[in-house]
């Protein structure tokens, strides 16, 4: 029996010789037959030549080392595995190639992302595998040349996600993280070539990207700390057990997660100067937005004032100067295990708050941690600190006040006291009334138009609020500022009329007219001033102060009042000017209002009121009048020339 046995299995060992044989034969034959297939292929689709003319040449060709260096080539894939059911010839149309035949898992995840729902929705901007894995060239992802290694991958999300950005077809504006991403911390280092610098698939997936208000998505409120945590695990376990990560867990959506302090792609190192979580800005910009929030604090009990009182310390003043030692927020606080103070583990609980001050100032016991905080540096939270603040206010007001009566009653004295050696003394006109009238007018107009320009353009400045308590509101703002306009060129075209048609006022013209002796004479006076010279210059009617400050006033008049009207009626100036007209005009209107105001206080004002022959104040502006004294020592050729033995009608002695 154990004969027949034997010649039995040595009759089935050539079977299965033969059936191995068929097998390696039949795999030969399959793996020529797709060697047969690409070849085949190959003969139109590497030759370049053949597609010219077709909008996308380069997804039509490809050359046989290109794909015999790809994953699918390494593998001997055939083209027809992919392209399935074409034959030769075939049509120029094709069908969009099933990656999900083969990878099933992957496309199941894609289908169910934001990536996936676009393309399902027919979105054209959607991201398909071919985007982001490349088509006959795809390489693994460990492959530095692959568009999916890691340090690649931010430079293929930013086909999408650059600076171009995404519009979808219902015209929402997709974010723009790449330029942001690239700033970053971790972009840094994904730029220096450090693999393990955190990049857009370990933040947002692969293929399952999904929204942050999925809350499936890794970049949900409720994910971002375990997401973050993948490289921080340390931090992620303190901000778990903090207050803000139990609240956050507990369903309270306020609570600040990760990416609500450092940012989303902007994710900067606290030693950087601009980084959110860096001195005062951790204050104003990181913990500010919500211990600062009305709503907020009302909401939970919070305390509040916290920020104020922050900023209103040494600590906050130091800070805000710059100096890096000064303590902030996660101080005291700590920076990601913040807890409250009931909590006996927490940085500022009554047992640990000496030894959480004792870290700056040496020897802090609990008396000196109780005297320096939130509840008593705080005006609002101290009712000591209220009491010394109302007194103060009281004396300030008082004080400051009655010093201010005083010296105003002192310097009238001497404007008084100018008013009457101007009478005594014989004087000439200087102006008339026509043009006291015209200066007058000029005067109040332009001063209140400059009140109400800029309380437009500084809406938050305390002198703004306290004109708005008094009835200075929009409306009445708006209404004076265009009175005020009107009457600036109702001066002006009276101005005008009075230099061209008047004798008078054509005569003040022709010595108004610049010349190169006013720059010869600034230049001498410059030298007289600066001890250069012993020799007064001897001016005519108008110097050159006057010349350039007058004829500034004219630009200036011309200039505010064109962009004025502009920005006053601008649905009527756009029909004859170009659109950018109006915000040139705006741009314009403010920075000629700068202009001409600090060329009053600087220029005009020095030489009315603070220059030394004039303090306290010139009563030409006024009066009209000069004395004979005066024009002789500053206008000395003039009066050589014209007032010398000549009595003006207004003369006095």
């Amino acid at each position: 029996m154990l004969g027949t046995i034997a010649r039995t299995e040595m009759r089935a060992i050539p079977k299965v010789i033969l059936c191995t044989l068929l097998v390696l034969l039949g795999l030969a034959q399959a793996s020529a037959t797709e060697a047969q297939d690409n070849q085949l292929c190959l003969m139109c689709h590497a030759d370049v030549s053949l597609f010219a003319g077709q909008e996308d040449p380069s997804r039509l060709v490809v050359t046989q080392e290109e794909y015999s260096r790809s994953v699918h080539g390494a593998i001997g894939m055939s083209c027809t595995m992919c392209h399935q059911g074409w034959t030769f010839p075939h049509t120029p149309e094709m069908q969009p190639v099933n990656c999900g035949a083969c990878h099933r898992t992957e496309q199941s995840t894609f289908d169910n992302s934001v990536h996936g729902y676009a393309l399902a929705r027919g979105n054209p901007q959607a991201p398909t595998c071919a985007l982001c894995h490349g088509t006959h060239n795809i390489r693994h992802s460990s492959d530095p040349e692959s568009p999916t290694h890691r340090l690649r991958v931010p430079e293929t999300c930013a086909i999408c996600h650059g600076t171009e950005g995404v519009l979808t077809t219902e015209m929402v504006k997709i974010p723009q993280p790449f330029a942001s991403y690239e700033q970053s911390v971790h972009g840094v280092r994904s730029g220096q070539g450090v693999e393990a610098a955190a990049n857009c698939t370990d933040c947002h997936g692969v293929h399952d990207l999904r929204s942050a208000l999925d809350p499936l998505s890794k970049i949900s409120a409720l994910n971002v700390s375990s997401t973050c945590g993948q490289c921080h695990g340390d931090v992620q376990a303190e901000y778990d057990a903090s207050i803000h990560g139990r609240a956050l867990q507990a369903g309270l959506g306020d609570s600040p997660s990760c990416t609500d302090c450092h940012g989303e792609h902007l994710i900067l190192s606290p030693s950087d100067p601009n980084a959110p979580t860096r001195g005062a800005r951790l204050a104003t910009q990181t913990c500010g937005p919500c211990h600062d929030d009305p709503e907020i604090i009302s909401k939970y009990s919070l305390q509040g004032g916290v920020v104020v009182s922050f900023l209103d310390s040494y600590h906050g003043w130091a800070s805000r100067g710059g100096y890096e030692a000064a303590a902030t927020c996660y101080d005291c606080h700590t920076a990601h295990s913040v807890l409250p103070e009931s909590d006996s583990t927490s940085s500022i609980n009554p047992a640990n708050v000496a030894a959480t001050c004792g870290r700056c100032h040496e020897g802090a016991d609990l008396a000196f941690a109780l005297s320096y905080n939130h509840r008593t540096t705080g005006i609002g939270t101290n009712p000591v600190n209220q009491l010394i603040r109302a007194v103060y206010l009281v004396l300030i007001a008082v004080t400051i006040g009655g010093m201010v009566v005083h010296n105003l009653v002192i310097m009238n004295y001497y404007i008084m006291q100018r008013r009457r050696q101007l009478l005594a003394a014989s004087y000439v006109t200087r102006f008339d009334r026509s043009e006291l009238i015209q200066h007058l007018a000029l005067t109040i107009s332009f001063t209140l138009l400059v009140i109400t320009g800029f309380a437009l353009r500084f809406p938050d400045a305390w002198w703004v609020r306290a004109l708005a308590a008094i009835g200075l509101t929009e409306p009445v703002r708006s209404t004076v500022h265009r009175i005020c306009g009107m009457i600036l060129i109702l001066a002006s075209l009276v101005h005008l009329h009075h230099v061209l048609f008047v004798t008078r006022g054509r005569a003040a013209l022709r010595a108004m007219i610049p010349r190169l002796q006013d720059f010869k004479d600034a230049i001498a006076n410059l030298r007289f001033y600066t001890w250069h010279s012993d020799r007064h210059v001897k001016f005519g009617r108008f110097d050159y102060t006057h010349k350039a400050e007058y004829w500034a006033l004219i630009w200036g008049t011309v200039v505010m009042v064109i962009t004025g009207l502009i920005l006053w009626f601008p649905e009527k100036a756009v029909r004859i000017l170009p659109a950018l007209a109006v915000t040139v005009s705006q741009t314009i209107h403010y920075y000629e209002a700068c202009l001409a105001t600090l060329a009053i206080l600087v220029w005009h004002f020095f030489f009315v009121i603070f220059h030394p022959d004039a303090y306290p104040m010139s009563w030409t502006w006024l009066t009209g009048k000069m004395s004979r004294d005066d024009v002789e020592r500053h206008h000395a050729k003039w009066y050589e020339e014209e007032l010398t033995g000549a009595e003006d009608p207004g003369t006095s002695h």
